[in-house]
């Protein structure tokens, strides 16, 4: 949705140069918002700051739609601009994190690819949907509509697939630790063996 924030607030007639400071004032906020989505992160968890992150780009795409060139549209603008920087750590460093999360270390490797993949191919398939609802209606809040639309089922999916993930991979951890439960007992129980077999001998041989 970023993508076509600045064609979006110039057709609304918003006056290029005040577009150009909206979006620097975005881009210095979002240097923050990165450093703040981590401190979340190690401070509680996936599931807590993906869904802020989710929800602040719905309200981010439910925030647009009311910019306009008046004052308060362009204060819309500005909010706009400050808010979806915190929406935009999903798209960057939440991708290796969701990998290693939610499916683990050993298939992170894997899981980031696939990951990566598919944001490239959002990215890909974002601009010509918005194109076509421009083609369509003549402006973009149609494309801002199914966006916003699209994360809320992104926020509804994502909170089963966390509960699933984090279901299976306590399952393994308990698994693994019983087979090293096991596995030590069974070594004991080996140097056991092997301590009274030598005990026998040597009274054996005594």
């Amino acid at each position: 949705m970023n993508g076509v924030t600045a064609a979006h607030m110039r057709d609304i007639g918003i006056d290029p140069a005040l577009v150009s400071t909206i979006l620097s004032a975005h881009s210095l906020v979002l240097a923050c918002a990165k450093f703040l989505t981590g401190f979340l992160y190690d401070r509680f968890g996936l599931r807590f700051t993906s869904t802020t992150c989710i929800i602040i780009a719905i309200s981010g795409a439910a925030l647009i739609l009311f910019a306009s060139p008046t004052p308060v549209g362009i204060v819309i603008a500005f909010a706009y601009s400050l808010i979806s920087s915190f929406a935009l750590p999903l798209e960057t460093i939440m991708l290796p994190i969701y990998a290693n999360d939610i499916l683990g270390a050993k298939s992170f490797d894997k899981a980031l690819g696939i990951f990566v993949s598919v944001n490239t191919a959002g990215y890909a398939l974002g601009a010509p949907v918005f194109n076509l609802c421009y083609d369509l209606t003549g402006s973009y809040n149609l494309g801002f509509i199914i966006g916003g639309t699209a994360m809320v089922v992104v926020l509804v999916v994502f909170q089963f697939v966390v509960t699933a993930a984090h279901k299976t991979q306590s399952e393994i951890l308990a698994a693994e630790a019983e087979s090293l439960a096991a596995a030590a007992i069974s070594d004991e129980a080996i140097i056991g063996a092997s301590a009274e077999e030598s005990l026998e001998v040597g009274a054996a041989k005594a």
